[in-house]
């Protein structure tokens, strides 16, 4: 039985990275651990730190002061809470974060 010829490879192979390592700010908390640090927050100060309005439970996003992509700390001490909404102080925060 004769050996099949195969043909040489005429496309050169595309060169191979290593995944990229992970910023601190890719490794956000989630899930429960997130729920609990919301209302850990939340109940030590239910006021919005930037305009001062009393916010309830789902009226709020969890902010951090430091941004992790800035090397803040993902940490209690790091986050506040920040209204929500078309007109929110957190929707203002994040627009003058982006635009840095």
């Amino acid at each position: 039985m004769a050996r099949l010829r195969t043909l040489a490879n005429r496309v050169a192979m595309a060169p191979t990275r290593q995944p990229a390592n992970h910023r601190s700010a890719d490794r956000r908390m989630t899930g429960r651990a997130l729920q609990e640090r919301r209302l850990r927050i939340w109940a030590r100060d239910p006021h919005c730190a930037d305009c001062g309005r009393l916010v309830a439970m789902h009226e709020f996003e969890l902010d951090h002061k430091v941004a992790l992509v800035n090397g803040g700390p993902d940490v209690d001490d790091n986050c506040q809470v920040l209204c929500i909404g078309p007109d929110g102080c957190h929707h203002r925060k994040t627009r003058v974060d982006l635009s840095r």
